[in-house]
C-alpha cells in the first residue's frame, strides 16, 4: 500500500491512498512514537476516527486509506483536524 498508492500531505498529516474495484472503504491510522505516549497516540487515533466517519457516506467506493500523523497533530483542535481531513480527502478526489 504504501509504495503502490498516492498521496497528498498538509502540516499534520498525510493520507496514503489506493483507488480500487472492491467495494466498501477499508481505513487505517499511523501514529508513530514521536507523536507522543500511549495516551496522546490513543486520542489522537480516536479524534482522527471520529473527525472520518462522518464522511464515509461521500466516499468514493472501493478506497483504501492510511492516515499517518505528524507530530503537530497532538496540539491541533478539532475543528482544525476536520477541516485537514476533509481537504486532504478532497484534494485526493476522494469524496464524492
Amino acid at each position: 500500500m504504501y509504495k503502490a498508492g498516492k498521496s497528498v500531505a498538509c502540516r499534520t498529516m498525510v493520507l496514503i491512498y489506493l483507488k480500487g474495484p472492491a467495494e466498501g472503504v477499508k481505513i487505517g491510522f499511523a501514529v508513530g512514537k514521536r507523536i507522543g505516549g500511549a495516551v496522546v497516540r490513543n486520542k489522537v487515533k480516536r479524534r482522527l476516527r471520529e473527525a472520518v466517519t462522518p464522511l464515509l457516506p461521500e466516499m468514493v467506493p472501493g478506497c483504501r486509506l492510511i492516515f499517518v500523523a505528524r507530530s503537530p497533530i497532538a496540539e491541533v483542535t478539532y475543528r482544525d483536524l476536520e477541516n485537514n481531513v476533509r481537504r486532504l480527502l478532497d484534494k485526493a478526489g476522494l469524496i464524492g
